[in-house]
């Protein structure tokens, strides 16, 4: 066995804080040389932590669950958390099953996976066109909308809060405290602010649970309300974690996906053309849109004793930044992985993770986007967008993404779909 040395191991110092507004305009370029200089390095910001950039040793921790722990454990009598998936571990809540090892991880997924299964997700695809639909209804005789604010943070918002049973008119409520919340860096003086404003969501968590258990409905919230975990009913924590994690996760990413894609489409009209005189290329377009943008910009593991990542020693206690937007454009596992290539054939990214935390949400991401974006091509096929406007995330820790994208399009008819 290796003799594990702590300064030997952190002999590879850099200068890294991705939650910089530096690292969210540059982060390609930085990522591209700590991979090829400094593919295993080490920071001392936040306690200090590793960055790993290539492919194959993102894999290797995130596959190896005996020796990274993805645990967040919460003092709610001083209101503060170590270990998870954030750098730095921030707030009370655990977004689980994400925050959870086994045993506790293997029960939660058991206990949701069927609500997010291919054809669980298949089966709601027919709503969320409806929901598209009426969205785009809603500015199309304008003639102009935000991408963002119009589009990808409504739809997601509406079918997310569809899958849980909220009024689906409360959708600004829920959809713009966990899109602030998602932009927002920590060194901003707006933080505490910005992470006051989710009370309003788990008011209404509690409140439509306590309905549920006295008349329950066909709906997430029920679920939550009468299912159990392990033969176990679920705690009131466990009620609050879990709808906290599944929206933010249904809310946001997809946001995030979809803007970029439509984006990339406005800035490259021959890849617009192709998938509108082709949309069997959709499916393809989105995986490798996933790939190049990674909206999951990073997260991260601890390791819970010495271990070794393809010859990468690492303590017990070290945690590791798992940057998979650089993985994604590793090199050594993808040609030519600075071009977008939307027909690009395989296609093995690892946008939506890896290992036993991968996406919960991958398939119903996937039906969302393409819901969103074959509807934009077929309705509002001539859009531009207004570059002076386009504003992205100040800080991408966590979700890479956009706050506005202004656009212009020939102004079309309703088709008089409705949000209900």
């Amino acid at each position: 066995m290796p003799q594990f040395d702590s300064e030997a191991a952190k002999a590879c110092p850099v200068q890294f804080d991705h939650h910089t507004e530096e690292h969210a305009r540059h982060w390609p370029d930085e990522f591209r040389k700590l991979r090829e200089e400094t593919p295993r390095a080490w920071t001392e910001s936040y306690g200090g932590f590793w960055v790993a950039t290539r492919l194959a040793d993102i894999v290797g921790v995130t596959q190896n669950s005996d020796a990274f722990s993805a645990h967040k454990e919460v003092d709610f009598e001083t209101g503060t958390s170590t270990g998870g998936v954030t750098i730095p571990a921030t707030g009370t809540t655990r977004g689980i099953p994400n925050e959870a090892d086994n045993p506790e991880w293997e029960g939660i997924r058991r206990f949701l996976n069927r609500n997010f299964a291919p054809r669980a997700i298949e089966e709601r695809r027919a709503k969320a066109r409806e929901l598209t639909a009426a969205v785009i209804d809603m500015v199309i005789e304008k003639g102009e909308m935000d991408i963002v604010d119009d589009l990808t943070s409504p739809l997601p918002a509406l079918v997310t809060m569809e899958i849980f049973g909220f009024p689906l008119e409360e959708w600004r409520k829920f959809a713009d405290p966990f899109h602030r919340m998602t932009h927002t860096s920590i060194h901003d003086p707006r933080w505490e602010e910005t992470i006051r404003g989710l009370d309003y969501f788990r008011e209404r968590v509690d409140e439509e649970i306590a309905k549920r258990e006295v008349e329950p409905k066909d709906d997430f919230l029920t679920m939550l309300a009468t299912g159990k975990i392990n033969g176990e009913p679920l705690t009131w924590q466990q009620k609050r974690d879990l709808s906290f994690n599944i929206l933010a996760g249904g809310v946001d990413t997809t946001t995030a996906l979809t803007s970029h894609a439509l984006l990339y489409l406005a800035r490259n009209p021959q890849d617009r053309q192709r998938l509108i005189d082709d949309p069997d290329l959709l499916p393809f377009a989105c995986e490798e849109f996933i790939r190049y943008f990674s909206p999951i910009h990073a997260l991260s593991r601890t390791a819970i004793k010495d271990t070794e990542v393809n010859g990468w020693p690492i303590k017990q206690g070290e945690r590791v930044l798992i940057a998979y937007s650089a993985g994604n454009r590793d090199p050594e596992a993808f040609e030519d992985p600075e071009t977008v290539k939307i027909d690009r054939f395989p296609n093995k990214h690892i946008g939506f993770g890896s290992g036993m935390h991968r996406c919960l949400g991958s398939f119903l991401a996937r039906m969302m986007f393409q819901e969103m974006v074959s509807e934009v091509l077929r309705r509002l096929p001539d859009y531009t967008v207004d570059e002076a406007g386009v504003r992205p995330y100040p800080s991408i820790s966590g979700v890479n993404g956009y706050i506005a994208i202004p656009a212009r399009f020939t102004p079309g008819a309703k088709v008089g779909a409705v949000i209900a």
